[in-house]
């Protein structure tokens, strides 16, 4: 099975191109960094030389890579299993006042256009599968909570949550199309959030000393942890709950765990 993995070059993106490896899945890997890509695909190669995977350097903010990335998954197969947006943007400003428009509008353009462009552009290689394809959005537990500073990740959060919404009725009036659900991680530590928390604190953000008490406590879930509760949406959830559902990382770890107990 074929799946598309954005934000790929690290976090849970990457995590998850190294837990779907295992599980068989050949890998289209999209990411700003070739680098980082290629450094997994070499891993993936090495430790399960029977995978396929192919990258693709990719600006999500610019809406002709977005394309030039859903052309090249549609030359490489026409049967795409899964699609996980993982990539994300949104950087920490010390009010509204400090809010610059270009990372508003480049947050807009990576959490909510680059999505439903490629939604809109790999439907055709995401319809007819059976079963039916999944398409996974990672969201944000700050979409619904407002906090001083955070408006181009949070705002546009929030508006990827309603376009989950919007495809799971819009596919799911199609008689073979695709699944779509959202993901929520919670705090997972990543170098993402971990560069977060340095600039929210150099901003005197009042959440940053919380998160970093968290990070440093260990209070959150492993990039790899967070991976293998979205395997499991994407694996072995039935259709009928994937399909508009909202799953937490958290909730799903903890269950996974106690069933392995």
């Amino acid at each position: 099975m074929w799946t598309l993995i954005t934000g790929a070059g690290s976090g849970i993106g990457r995590a998850l191109a190294l837990q779907l490896a295992e599980m068989g899945h050949d890998l289209i890997l999209a990411g700003r960094t070739e680098s980082k890509l290629a450094e997994i695909a070499g891993q993936i190669g090495r430790d399960w030389p029977q995978r396929t995977v192919v990258t693709q350097a990719v600006e999500l903010a610019d809406p002709g890579s977005t394309h030039e990335l859903a052309a090249k998954v549609c030359t490489v197969t026409d049967r795409l299993g899964a699609f996980i947006h993982c990539a994300g943007a949104g950087e920490p400003a010390g009010d509204l006042a400090g809010l610059a428009l270009s990372d508003f509008q480049e947050a807009l353009a990576v959490n909510l256009t680059a999505p439903l462009l490629l939604s809109k552009s790999l439907l055709p290689v995401l319809t007819g599968n059976d079963p039916s394809a999944r398409v996974v959005m990672i969201g944000a537990g700050m979409d619904t909570q407002a906090q001083t500073g955070t408006g181009s990740y949070g705002i546009s959060k929030m508006a990827l949550r309603r376009l989950v919404q919007q495809l799971a009725v819009e596919f799911g009036a199609l008689a073979d199309g695709p699944l779509v659900s959202l993901f929520q991680p919670g705090l997972v530590d990543t170098p993402g959030i971990r560069d977060h928390v340095r600039k929210a604190s150099a901003l005197g953000l009042p959440h940053a000393s919380w998160l970093s008490d968290r990070l440093e406590a260990g209070d959150c879930l492993s990039a790899e942890q967070a991976a293998s509760a979205l395997a499991y949406t994407l694996s072995d959830l039935p259709r009928s709950e994937f399909n508009g559902g909202v799953f937490r990382a958290g909730e799903l770890v903890d269950s996974l765990s106690f069933s392995a107990s």
